[in-house]
């Protein structure tokens, strides 16, 4: 079985992924092709498993790129390193070019500039209340 294939069935996926010892190998083969495809939401749960520095560069590149603050938190958990206000606002100047307004105020928010979060907010999305639960 070639090393980037990804598992087809979820029990295979459960096994890969928690297996005693893992099969680290197979699985960052796994997630580096997850991220070849532009998959990184889906590379994260690989990735957590070998916490492979080089894959987790690479989702903090992908998530400047596309200016997601999911991805970007995702990455700063997995490496244990915080970034700082300069990585924030490349986010939210991504997600801003990408309309994504919601990514925008989430990205200021994460960077503790809540001043700017909420001037955004009320003029981009007067809807969106980050302390409301969805579709509540």
């Amino acid at each position: 079985m070639p090393l980037a294939k990804e598992p087809a069935h979820p029990l295979d996926k459960r096994e890969l992924l928690h297996a005693d010892p893992p099969d680290a190998k197979r699985i960052d083969a796994v997630a580096s092709k997850l991220l070849d495809e532009g998959r990184e939401g889906e590379s994260v749960e690989y990735i957590e498993v070998t916490r492979n520095a080089e894959l987790i560069a690479r989702l903090t590149t992908a998530a400047k790129k596309k200016g997601s603050p999911f991805l970007l938190e995702q990455s700063q958990r997995l490496s244990g390193e915080i970034q700082d206000e300069t990585a924030w606002r490349d986010i939210a100047d991504a997600a801003q070019r990408a309309e994504r307004h919601v990514d925008v105020v989430r990205a200021y928010s994460a960077a503790g500039l809540e001043a700017e979060a909420e001037e955004y907010r009320v003029v981009n999305c007067p809807d969106y209340d980050p302390f409301k639960p969805h579709n509540k």
